[in-house]
């Protein structure tokens, strides 16, 4: 306690050296602290479920067709659940579109339609109320729900007695069964409520097998593992297809199996990379931090060594010196920690607010006990790294040699200057790192930026429509809604095109299937084709501006009475048409009608701009296939965002229970796909440029405090005959050849380390040599203004005045 004491109060007899340092490491340790709180929920957290260990989802695979991972069918799933030994309980869902009717303003939601078995599945229950049982979970007689807990408490002011009682959603009451706990994180996002997931006879029959539009997630038995599940899905796969030889064949070419993935890894999926790239990011920030203060400290320590030498003539030890100057340190590095948790607690939240669709839904905006355990370890690390420098200096230095000198002020020894210039040299080649990798992420940024889509983005407002199954029935009544919506659509001020689409670009929605081309047969081994398939109605390609490059788009002319048409892209005329005109040509989709092509458009990018683009797409006209969610596209003159309150009145006016949803502009949407690419890039640079500014502090202090050190040499120098010229140049020759030496041991490590960032890179060499070019040149210029400030001051001394002052 008495070092401690004594510490504060050498701290507060220097304020502006201790808000330095303070500041310094509430950053580091600020920023480590926010990362790390993502790296734990995200990948080291319990997951808020009994025996998460145990969960796995369940996808259906055609790795022969590109597509690892696909959605299940219901007989799918029911023939894992029954036969598979290594499963003890399964659960399938599915999301649904509802319209929730609460305070006279009709709103969308997304819920999630779960099989009974979803709450056994999971080990967890809802906190007021109950599950679904069987016989709720069945055609017609399925009107209940669960609500989450934020719509209960904002819808329903958490009232306890709505259990029981009928909520309308859809257009039809729904009796509440129960309430979901807030803790309870759903295996999919911003879900608000549960209904039952019906199954009607013929989707669980063999006619279902191919209709993939549900998620599976299966808990294993005690001692079971992922490979032994695999195992016997592929034995399912072989028995079905003995007994359905019709399907042998596309399985065969297809690769078609069953795959089982973990729990957390398919709820991370991609972050790990971009938040170890972060990790490490910040944990060199928070070294170059140290290295600051420590060299703060170090100063500080030389101007006391004649005060310590006293200490140690009168008896004090050298380990005593050295408990007493760490014991500064720590306490330094402990209001740091204080000042980091609160700026860790405000960057995970502004983290999550940049990337909340990228990042699993488990996460929150809390720091949780862990995150400030290693905030804590942080802080006391960081302190005994930079506190053991300056003590291993005093314990170096010569005691006597400092008590017969007579000046009174204790002078670095040429130990203690390498020692500084060596940590100035550690900070340089870290910082150089880090604005190399920040370099790469914005110019791969920059090139996605100018990636061509396919379309333009620019003035098209997209909106969500769900059509209720109660008000629109049958294939005439929702084809009916979308024409006069359309209508509707085209009055509204500055609208010059209006369309329809299934899958609005970019949203995340990835409808797909395989089918035939009629007349051609694929090569022994090869699978069927297989592509996107889009619904889409109105002028939705002009809205968009996606070309037509030959035959012709929908007209009037295609209704449920004609014959199927379809337009396909570019991508897929490239891969089988190249020997023939495809207008005309035929694809059919299992046993259903010959589907004509009437057209073909130019391809676009809609899932990731930074992937090419893999699989061809097709599109299908909404009056033949008039589908009950869809999305309304309309090119304006204005700027979208004014016609959002139009657009709403003008489908209140067709229905005025029917919401919208996902109301956002297209460049909303690829400005949100880019999210995650984004947020690592801006991040990065911010480091880069914390540890630039730490790193030209860095070089400062060190010239400075030389210079403060040599006045007498100096004006003896000047006094020979050395004039200010040569003197500038020589204090900036010390300091540059320090940033030199930094600089070419950070290209080094940047050479080595910047492989680790391929996975984030688009277009771009891990070694692109502007970049490699360029860092060097800005570092060395900020280097330059670092010193030329302390040789300014250098040329400044009066050579009678240092002189005299010996």
């Amino acid at each position: 306690m008495q070092d401690i004491r004594f510490a504060i109060r050498g701290l507060r007899k220097q304020p502006i050296f201790a808000i330095v340092a303070i500041v310094t490491l509430t950053l580091g340790i600020g920023a480590n602290t926010a990362i790390f709180s993502l790296v734990y929920q995200t990948l080291l957290a319990p997951l808020p479920y009994a025996h998460a260990d145990r969960l796995v989802f369940v996808w259906n695979t055609y790795p022969l067709t590109g597509l690892p991972q696909a959605s299940v069918s219901i007989p799918d799933y029911l023939d894992r659940r029954t036969q598979a030994a290594a499963i003890e309980e399964a659960t399938l869902f599915t999301t649904r579109s509802i319209s929730l009717v609460a305070g006279g303003q009709p709103e969308q939601l997304r819920a999630l339609a779960v099989t009974p078995s979803f709450f056994a599945t999971l080990g967890r229950q809802p906190m007021l109320g109950r599950g679904f049982t069987e016989s709720e979970a069945t055609p017609n007689a399925d009107k209940f729900v669960i609500l989450s807990y934020g719509v209960w408490a904002s819808r329903f002011g958490a009232d306890r007695t709505l259990v029981g009682r009928d909520v309308r959603l859809n257009g039809e009451a729904y009796r509440v069964v129960g309430v979901l706990p807030a803790d309870l994180t759903l295996p999919s996002r911003d879900i608000a409520a549960l209904v039952p997931f019906a199954f009607t006879p013929q989707q669980m029959s063999d006619e279902g097998r191919g209709n993939e539009f549900s998620s599976m997630i299966a808990r294993l038995r005690p001692g079971a593992t992922i490979e032994q599940l695999d195992a016997q899905m592929k034995v399912i796969v072989s028995r079905n297809l003995e007994r359905l030889p019709q399907y042998k064949s596309f399985a065969t070419t297809s690769g078609f199996s069953g795959i089982a993935v973990d729990l957390r890894q398919q709820l991370v999926g991609d972050l790990r990379t971009p938040l170890f790239v972060l990790q490490a990011g910040v944990l060199a920030v928070l070294l170059i931090a140290c290295v600051n203060v420590a060299n703060l400290l170090l100063m500080r320590a030389t101007g006391r060594y004649r005060e310590l030498a006293i200490r140690t003539t009168l008896g004090a030890g050298q380990w005593r010196l050295v408990r007493q100057l760490v014991t500064e340190a720590i306490v330094l590095a402990l209001l740091g920690g204080a000042g980091g948790v609160m700026v860790g607690i405000l960057g995970v939240r502004a983290l999550l607010g940049m990337t909340s669709q990228q990042l699993p839904s488990t996460l929150d905006g809390g720091v949780h006990l862990p995150v400030l355990a290693f905030t804590l370890g942080v802080a006391l690390l960081t302190g005994l790294i930079f506190g053991l420098v300056p003590a291993l200096a005093v314990i170096r230095g010569n005691t006597s040699a400092l008590l017969k000198d007579d000046s009174t002020r204790g002078s670095a020894s040429r130990g203690t200057s390498l020692m500084r210039s060596t940590l100035v040299v550690a900070e340089i080649a870290l910082a150089l790192v880090l604005l190399i990798g920040a370099g790469l992420l914005v110019r791969s940024f920059a090139g996605l930026q100018r990636v061509d889509p396919g379309f333009t983005a620019e003035n098209v407002l997209t909106a969500q429509l769900s059509l209720p199954p109660a008000r629109y029935a049958d294939i005439p009544a929702r084809g009916a809604f979308w024409q006069r919506l359309m209508a509707k659509a085209h009055e509204l001020p500055g609208v010059s095109s209006v369309g329809l689409t299934s899958n609005v670009p970019f949203n995340g929605m990835v409808s797909s299937g395989s089918y035939s081309i009629v007349g051609y047969t694929p090569p022994p081994g090869q699978p069927s084709p297989h592509g996107r398939q889009e619904v889409v109605g109105g002028d939705y390609f002009a809205a968009m501006h996606i070309p037509l490059v030959k035959g012709r788009l929908f007209t009037d002319g295609d209704t449920p009475a004609s014959a199927p048409v379809v337009v396909i892209d570019e991508y897929l005329v490239k891969k089988y048409f190249t020997d023939r005109d495809p207008i005309g040509q035929q694809i059919q989709r299992g046993d259903a009608a010959k589907i004509t092509i009437v057209g073909v458009v130019g391809t676009i990018r809609a899932i990731d701009l930074g992937e090419p683009v893999t699989k061809e797409r097709l599109y299908y006209p909404v009056a033949q296939i008039p589908r009950a969610s869809m999305a309304l596209v309309l090119k304006t003159a204005l700027d979208p965002t004014t016609l959002v309150g139009q657009v709403r009145s003008a489908v209140q006016t067709l229905d005025s229970e029917q919401p919208i949803a996902e109301v956002r502009t297209m460049d909303q949407w690829v400005a949100r796909s880019l999210d995650g690419r984004r947020t690592p890039m801006v991040l990065l640079t911010l480091f880069g440029a914390v540890a630039l500014l730490l790193s030209a502090i860095g070089i400062y202090g060190v010239l400075a405090f030389g210079v403060a050190q040599r006045v007498r040499e100096f004006g003896i120098r000047q006094a020979l005959g050395a004039d200010r010229a040569n003197i500038l140049a020589l204090v900036l020759k010390q300091g540059m050849a320090t940033a030199a030496v930094g600089i070419a041991i950070g290209l080094v490590a940047a050479a080595v380390l910047t492989k680790y960032l391929s996975a984030l890179l688009v277009g771009v060499s891990p070694h692109d040599g502007a970049v490699f070019a360029a860092v060097p040149v800005i570092l060395l210029a900020v280097a330059a203004v670092a010193c030329y400030l302390p040789a300014r001051r250098a040329t400044a001394v009066d050579p009678m005045i240092a002189l005299r002052e010996t």
